[in-house]
């Protein structure tokens, strides 16, 4: 009988380490582990102890993060936004211009489209308040930032199609996910994030603030114009007082321009009911946002309408130019306050500031202290003021 082949123990080591190595060289199943929403809670920088903190005039519901700053950053310096792809919020908000339009009186939209009113600084807008826009009919910030996408004079693209472009490029959904939990693209989850990066644009490294840190001084000039800045004026109501003329302002006593231009955020003081941050230019019957004076020598031309091409042209404006008669100008304004032709008692009184060239140049070496510089250049928005 044919003797059975007997397998040799080294042969039968020999497969096993083969199946082992064959085992060993498959894939295991993928494991499908889902994404995980954290965003992470935004820090705002510590603050100058003379400035009041973030959320004390209107509280920000819109909780900020840094990956929603991350992406409101993005979407901020994004053309995408825009019809023709040639247009972003940094196009008529630019940093090296305090975040205004490069001088221009009015911005151009899509096609060269002119606007009609000039491109308003963004910073410091944790402590805006009385809404937004020049004629403050956005009641808070998101409202705001939808506006200018569907404008016909700004980006002119319906919102849907902005929204179609930002969903096909490729890096925005993960970077919605990581801001908001989700990789669905919506006007309210893109407005907040632009509102979240917007509210980190701060300034507080001018050098009023290293004077009120006592980190400077002023010069005697300086010095001079914050007194005329930060006092009322006083009416000459002595017939033996020579200085000036009954009824006239006297030498050397304030502009009154601290009430609607409050440090240390120069705009309108606490005290003004939200209504009533709306003053007027003493022109027109439509009543405008009060902006906030810092960093006046980037943001040049000044008013609603880019009207006023210098610091020199508003001042004349204010010191001569306002008509006290008109209901639109306010009641803290130096002209209503100092003249009115139904008082006997002041008949004699000037609607005029009477301004000297001594104080003119005065009072705007005192605003000239105003400027952040470092605004400009720093890309840490939220610290433009550390070193």
């Amino acid at each position: 009988m044919p003797m059975k082949a007997s397998i040799k123990p080294a042969a039968i080591m020999a497969i096993f380490g083969l199946l082992f190595i064959v085992l060993g060289c498959r894939k295991d199943p993928p494991i499908n582990t889902p994404e995980v929403y954290h965003p992470t809670p935004y820090s705002f920088p510590a603050l100058p102890d003379y400035v009041p903190p973030v959320g004390q005039f209107i509280p920000i519901t819109n909780s900020v993060t840094v990956e929603g700053v991350v992406l409101g950053k993005l979407l901020f310096f994004d053309s995408t936004l825009s019809k023709d792809n040639t247009l972003a919020c940094a196009s008529c908000h630019h940093q090296g211009y305090g975040f205004t339009d490069r001088g221009r009186q009015f911005s151009l939209g899509v096609g060269d489209s002119v606007g009609n009113r000039n491109s308003m600084a963004l910073f410091n807008i944790p402590w805006e308040r009385g809404g937004f826009f020049w004629d403050a009919r956005a009641p808070i910030l998101d409202s705001q930032i939808v506006g200018p996408v569907p404008n016909v004079k700004e980006m002119h693209e319906p919102w849907s199609g902005a929204l179609a472009k930002i969903q096909a490029r490729p890096e925005y959904p993960e970077l919605y996910f990581k801001a908001f939990g989700t990789k669905t693209i919506t006007k309210e989850n893109t407005v907040m994030a632009i509102a979240q990066f917007l509210r980190t644009i701060m300034s507080f490294n001018s050098k009023y603030d290293s004077v009120k840190q006592n980190l400077a001084g002023f010069t005697a000039a300086e010095k001079r114009g914050e007194q005329l800045f930060s006092s009322d004026p006083v009416r000459n109501d002595n017939p033996n007082n020579h200085l000036v003329a009954l009824g006239h302002r006297l030498p050397g006593t304030g502009f009154d321009c601290f009430h609607c231009h409050a440090p240390p955020l120069f705009i309108p003081e606490n005290l003004i009911p939200n209504s009533q941050v709306l003053m007027n230019d003493g022109f027109s019957n439509i009543n405008f946002k009060v902006p906030s004076l810092r960093n006046l020598g980037f943001t040049a031309p000044y008013m609603h309408d880019g009207s006023m091409p210098n610091l020199d042209s508003v001042l004349a404006h204010y010191d001569h130019e306002v008509d006290p008669n008109s209901p639109y100008v306010s009641d803290l304004m130096y002209a209503k306050k100092y003249f009115n032709p139904n008082d006997p008692d002041i008949q004699l009184a000037t609607p005029s500031m009477e301004m000297t060239p001594q104080e003119v140049s005065d009072l705007k070496a005192f605003l000239m202290t105003l400027n952040d510089y470092r605004l400009l250049t720093n890309k840490n928005y939220s610290n433009p003021y550390l070193h």
